[in-house]
């Protein structure tokens, strides 16, 4: 048996190697939410300071495509289309592609908004799966549906793009909700710079289930469920603390696919989504940043702190950890088809502090988390650490997570006052225990994710939603 004291030159080169880059990243972070905090204020001053009854009632506000790409959705698509279509915001349309589902998506639709089939010529700039039928509603002039062969989110995607007359797109989930001012809150920055202003993506809440009703997304209260509330604080420091510091560096590596407003002749001039992806979101804005840096040519994918809207989480650990293994692959796919960015200085920060990030902290961080962690472990039971050494370092681990998820809650409540003090308090106090109960399984998410990239597989594992009251006018799938 090998005694500790052999193992004590491999314990402690183990230990203080990970346990500085762990440092180094909480560093490194902590300069990203420095970052973020002067963005927030810029943006939240410009949110307090814009005139939104001017905005809603000009006629030069720019029109806006919706897209909504759906799958099986039946149970939910005439609520989340009801909540789109009270958007206030003064010209826009929904453009609802039926992605070949198999349930009765399109029959709700048809139901609910009395569709009927129209002849309507599409630039086909953009190759997709081929379409059925398109349908116009007779109740509201302003939604289009589009019934097409199953091809994927990033074909459907491509086909609403063929059939859009905007100059800007909104790509939106069909799972989800979004506030009735989500489009004039995006739409402020291409509304004052839309030649410079490519992408605008902004924060789409985490929730147990999703209400119908507007006004009840993302305001006073968060739900009790303890996964989806380690999900909603992950979504905000993703967000807040990083997302802002992209956008605020033109780094912006990801425009939600919840979520994420385009100009139309930027999609098409860079050939449209990829749906040779896992997801099409992470790699969309990566391409688009590097056509417009390689080119040398202007331009701004932006993150806004507003919270626009909301999703369901899901409440099942299995459930999660599918998710988060296909973001893993997403970010892996992303960082190896685009490898010739790195460290080369036509791509500026692109290439010297974005994708390197993205290698640093996802891709190894949450591995390197748990060889300190079973570095720790090992010394403890090797009687190479004491008690207090164990306890004091895995407590700078917790309060360095923690302190992140404060900063997000803070950049959040200063700006917009979303919330209720209770459910502050309850973030605040369940922030802390975010690397003893969450990280492990994220850490087995990611490796499973890694698993799957190295094998090639690029399957959704789409999760079984919640029974909401958005869902109760039909079943769910």
């Amino acid at each position: 048996m090998i005694s500790g004291l052999a193992l004590r030159p491999f314990f402690d080169w183990t230990f203080l190697l990970s346990f500085a880059y762990l440092m180094l990243l909480y560093a490194f972070t902590l300069f990203m939410a420095i970052v973020a905090m002067l963005e927030n204020r810029r943006r939240t001053a410009e949110s307090h300071t814009d005139d939104y009854d001017a905005l809603s009632d000009s006629r030069f506000t720019i029109p806006v495509s919706v897209i909504v790409p759906v799958y099986n959705e039946q149970g939910m698509i005439g609520a989340v289309v009801r909540r789109l279509l009270a958007f206030e915001y003064p010209e826009f349309e929904i453009v609802v592609v039926n992605d070949g589902s198999k349930d009765e998506t399109l029959g709700a639709l048809r139901r609910e908004f009395v569709l009927q089939s129209v002849s309507v010529t599409a630039r086909r700039l953009l190759q997709t799966s081929p379409v059925r039928a398109i349908y116009r509603s007779r109740t509201d002039p302003r939604l289009i549906v589009i019934d097409k062969c199953n091809g994927g989110k990033a074909d459907a995607l491509n086909c609403g793009v063929n059939f859009a007359r905007d100059r800007y797109i909104c790509c939106v989930d069909g799972d989800a909700a979004y506030e009735p001012d989500a489009l004039l809150v995006a739409m402020r920055p291409a509304i004052k710079d839309p030649a410079g202003v490519l992408g605008i993506t902004s924060i789409v809440a985490v929730r147990h289930e999703l209400q119908e009703e507007a006004g009840e997304i993302g305001n006073k209260n968060i739900d009790r469920h303890l996964w989806i509330n380690f999900q909603h604080l992950e979504i905000l420091r993703s967000f807040l603390n990083n997302r802002l510091a992209w956008s605020r560096m033109n780094i912006m590596l990801c425009a939600s696919g919840a979520f994420a407003i385009w100009r139309r002749d930027v999609v098409l001039e860079v050939g449209g989504f990829s749906p040779a992806f896992t997801c099409e979101d992470l790699e969309m804005t990566v391409r688009v940043l590097e056509r417009y840096k390689r080119d040398k040519r202007p331009g701004r994918v932006l993150s806004l702190p507003d919270i626009v809207g909301a999703t369901e989480g899901p409440e099942r650990l299995t459930a999660l950890i599918s998710q988060r293994a296909r973001w893993q692959r997403v970010i892996l796919e992303t960082v190896w088809h685009y490898r010739r960015v790195l460290f080369r200085p036509r791509y500026g920060a692109l290439g010297f502090v974005g994708l390197p990030y993205l290698i640093i902290s996802e891709c190894f961080g949450p591995f390197v988390q748990l060889i300190v962690l079973a570095s720790l472990g090992l010394g403890l039971w090797l009687r190479l650490v004491d008690l207090k050494e164990f306890f004091s370092l895995l407590g700078i681990q917790v309060l360095a997570l923690g302190i992140m998820s404060e900063i997000s809650l803070w950049l959040n409540e200063s700006a917009f006052h979303y919330y209720r003090v209770s459910a502050l308090t309850r973030m605040a106090l369940i922030a802390p225990l975010d690397l003893l109960l969450y990280r492990p399984i994220l850490v087995y998410a990611n490796a499973k994710g890694v698993v799957q990239f190295l094998r090639g597989d690029r399957s959704w594992d789409r999760f079984a939603r919640n029974v909401g009251r958005m869902g109760r006018r039909g079943s769910h799938t």
